[in-house]
């Protein structure tokens, strides 16, 4: 009898009149390693363990039980298994149940799986999409493979501090984790969340906006784009609205004699949008009066998220400011409406905002801002006749 090593193993040949073999290890009794001969002349090789089994009339039998495929199983791991099995016998466990009750827990790959189906199918195509991104980089890499229910908060918290160095992405991944795991509990197959209690890191925003010498020069800029994503551009730039809102917005939803717009999905749910009447203008002057508002094929499609990226990005090096993200039209208009006098109350209802929080943050910074202004305008007026600092260059 062999010992069964890795080298042994790998260098072994069914001789050629023969169509299988066992080979017992001399080491591990009930470790062995059964060899058959494919039709096509390859052999499969896997690590096996037998025992006794005392049936009820008094009779033993040999029971065999399969460890796995030596060209996935490395020799050494085998006998480690084969080791731990048969002290299970030992104890009186059953390793063929043991075995089944693994193979029928749920692994991680599965629980994604489930979810897309029962869960992940039911969100808005936006929603999947960033969803699915998240699972694909962050989750998968770190979590396929492993049992769902094996799941710990260490684990959540080394996938998460992993991807510390994009906190956001961090963040939005152990949110996406944390929905799967409410669904596995949902389902039986986990009694606890991991993801409760991990530590989310802080974010900065990206608030990019323009200011009082871009927004001019971006307006003439955006003026001399006549096409579609021009319109679409300006419609965003005057609204505020998110741009899938209105990439997506559908004729059969434009009321203009009254000036307003039925949104059905929106990201707050379904919601009656009043139009300005700049922005109702900017619509009634679309040549089509069917299908998508901002199509370059009348109405069939709607104008590209890519193109309309690509032609603001176009529009702020032409006009000589920072590039801007769509989003970052919709802190634009957020900024100066609330410099011109709009209350939380009136941004969230014209912009779609969620919260009134969302908005109080523009009303702030306006307020900041105009106090900015009363200062630089009170020292430039001067009425108490303050004397004035001078400015001297040291010497070095």
């Amino acid at each position: 009898m062999p010992l069964l090593s890795q080298d042994y193993v790998i260098r072994y040949k069914l001789p050629p009149e023969k169509t299988q073999a066992e080979l017992r290890d001399t080491k591990l009794t009930g470790f062995w390693m059964r060899v058959r001969r494919r039709s096509d002349g390859t052999l499969i090789k896997a690590f096996m363990i037998d025992h006794l089994v005392a049936l009820s009339d008094g009779r033993k039998v040999r029971r065999k039980v399969s460890i796995g495929d030596a060209a996935l199983f490395h020799a050494d791991k085998a006998r480690i298994e084969a080791q731990r099995l048969l002290q299970a016998v030992k104890r009186g466990d059953d390793p063929r149940g043991e075995k089944a009750a693994r193979k029928s827990r749920m692994t991680f790959d599965m629980l994604v799986e489930q979810y897309r189906e029962k869960r992940l199918a039911r969100r808005k195509p936006a929603t999947r999409k960033d969803y699915e991104g998240r699972i694909r980089r962050v989750l998968l890499p770190y979590f396929k493979g492993r049992f769902a229910d094996d799941v710990t908060t260490a684990m959540v918290i080394d996938c998460h501090h992993k991807h510390r160095r994009t906190p956001t992405e961090a963040n939005r991944a152990l949110a996406v984790l944390s929905a799967m795991m409410q669904f596995a509990i949902s389902q039986g197959v986990r009694r606890d969340n991991p993801c409760l209690g991990v530590e989310r890191y802080s974010e900065t925003a990206k608030d990019t906006w323009l200011n009082e010498q871009e927004l001019p020069m971006f307006i003439a800029a955006l003026g001399e784009v006549e096409t579609p994503v021009g319109e679409l551009l300006r419609f965003l730039a005057v609204t505020g609205w998110r741009v899938s809102e209105a990439r997506l917005l559908d004729w059969a939803d434009v009321d203009l004699p009254r000036m307003l717009v039925r949104l059905p999905d929106s990201k707050i749910g379904a919601i009656d949008r009043p139009l300005s009447a700049d922005a109702a203008m900017i619509v009634d002057q679309q040549p089509h009066r069917s299908g998508f508002v901002f199509s370059t094929t009348n109405g069939r499609r709607p104008v590209g998220y890519k193109q309309t990226r690509d032609t603001l990005a176009a529009v702020c090096k032409k006009a000589e400011v920072a590039t801007l993200t769509p989003h970052g039209l919709r802190h634009t208009f957020a900024t100066w409406a609330a410099l011109a006098g709009a209350s939380a109350h009136e941004l969230r209802d014209a912009g779609g905002w969620r919260t009134l929080a969302m908005t109080n943050r523009y009303v702030s910074r306006a307020e900041t801002l105009g106090r900015a202004g009363a200062e630089k305008a009170a020292r430039a007026i001067n009425i108490f006749a303050k004397p004035t600092a001078d400015v001297l260059k040291l010497k070095t």
